[in-house]
């Protein structure tokens, strides 16, 4: 009896090592590799992006192969309230600056806070709301935990990761002048 209780409380905790969900913890020297579509091209870009400094203003290397590197500056006011995600086609060797309602690679931690407590927010104009989803979502062959929402019209997605500290879009589509995107890999 002794030897069926200590397997049972054994099983009990390999399934739950296995149904816990990655959470990556985005910090300084943080790298994001993202696909990035192009619908009006139909081509596949890879974007490299790499997290400088966390300060005020947080600082994004970026790297597209073939295109050159550069930056962006975005404001922590950015990261704390912002309503939009953007995409915006940079300039090698230079630095983009994003607005301070303006999110690069994240929603803001007002919209994420208010995507678990009301299972809804704002985002780039338009109003999503929490919806199950059963696709599963992987990075570095860990199954990654995100929370899925969808436009009230149906035509935008966004999986974001579910921290509160930088809420990472893993993948949105029908967000952004024409460019879905999806983070492939990410190396902490």
């Amino acid at each position: 009896m002794k030897t069926l209780v200590v397997l049972a409380f054994f099983a009990s905790l390999s399934l739950n090592t296995i149904a816990q969900k990655y959470v990556p913890v985005v910090k300084e020297g943080t790298v994001l590799n993202y696909d990035a579509f192009a619908k009006g091209l139909g081509q596949h870009i890879p974007l490299v992006f790499t997290i400088k400094s966390l300060g005020d203003p947080i600082k994004i290397q970026w790297d597209v192969d073939g295109y050159g590197t550069g930056s962006f500056e975005m404001p922590a006011k950015s990261l704390q309230s912002a309503t939009k995600v953007v995409i915006k086609q940079p300039d090698p060797g230079a630095v983009t600056q994003i607005k301070e309602d303006e999110t690069i690679i994240a929603i803001s931690k007002d919209a994420f806070n208010n995507m678990v407590k009301d299972k809804a927010f704002e985002m780039n104009g338009q109003r999503f709301v929490v919806t199950a989803d059963t696709a599963v979502c992987k990075i570095n062959d860990k199954r990654l935990d995100v929370i899925y929402a969808i436009s009230l019209n149906g035509k935008s997605e966004a999986w974001i990761v579910n921290n509160p500290d930088f809420p990472l879009v893993y993948r949105a589509k029908n967000i952004s002048h024409g460019i879905d995107f999806t983070l492939t890999g990410i190396k902490e």
